[in-house]
């Protein structure tokens, strides 16, 4: 394993503390330094949902609430099933999940889930609007959602080149969580600057890029939308 320095990080997933690894890939914006945990194999956006998670839920009792996972990943599957009450795991094409489900039409009914987890999807649905609406549907009143995507742009691209190498349907930029307060009662906005950069929720990448929201030389932001039903749902 190859690690960049003896830089020592925290996880907030597993506890691990020592230096991450490298995520290198053949497909240039997934490569980045210090992004891999060795304990668990958490990335920067699993360890700040986690983080976001645990305070956003602090004094709950996880085994009285339901989650919907999409697209769910291994480190936080196996960690966050056993807590909730109701867990369930879901996506379009995987066939290692509780569910096969297209977001922008589920078989749930109303009301269903107090916590949904859709993580780095929205971006490769076409059109992700009724995604959102299908999400807040099965959201219970006083539920919450993550639904974070990766900032590409500055402003959001949708109409992405055809010889883009992402294979996006939409290329997402800071502005694109506007569209999630048409569907939602809340929308906040979370900032990997919130936190102590010993815990890296920033992306450190391999080379220089022109991403929105730039730190340091090679250092971006992160973020992550919280959005919300209330408890009295919009009749609208």
């Amino acid at each position: 394993m190859v690690y960049r320095s003896r830089d020592k990080y925290r996880c907030v997933v597993c506890g691990y503390v020592g230096p991450f690894a490298h995520k290198k890939t053949q497909k240039w914006l997934r490569s980045r330094l210090n992004a891999k945990c060795p304990g668990c194999s958490s990335l920067e956006r699993h360890r700040f949902q986690w983080q976001l998670l645990d305070e956003l839920l602090a004094g709950r009792d996880r085994s009285q609430l339901s989650l919907l996972h999409f697209a769910p990943e291994p480190c936080l599957e196996e960690r966050l099933r056993p807590q909730f009450g109701e867990y369930l795991s879901a996506d379009l094409f995987r066939s290692n999940v509780d569910r096969r489900v297209d977001v922008r039409k589920m078989p749930m009914a109303d009301n269903s889930f107090d916590v949904i987890l859709c993580s780095m999807v929205l971006h490769y649905v076409e059109g992700f609007e009724s995604g959102l609406r299908e999400i807040y549907r099965v959201l219970k009143p006083g539920g919450m959602a993550m639904l974070p995507v990766p900032m590409i742009h500055q402003n959001t691209c949708y109409e992405p080149a055809a010889d883009s190498v992402l294979n996006m349907v939409v290329e997402p930029g800071p502005d694109f969580y506007q569209a999630y307060k048409a569907f939602f009662d809340e929308v906040q906005v979370h900032s990997s600057t919130d936190y102590d950069d010993a815990l890296h929720f920033f992306l450190e990448q391999t080379d220089e890029h022109p991403f929105p929201m730039r730190l340091d030389h090679q250092k971006y932001a992160d973020t992550i939308p919280v959005s919300r039903k209330a408890l009295v749902a919009n009749p609208d």
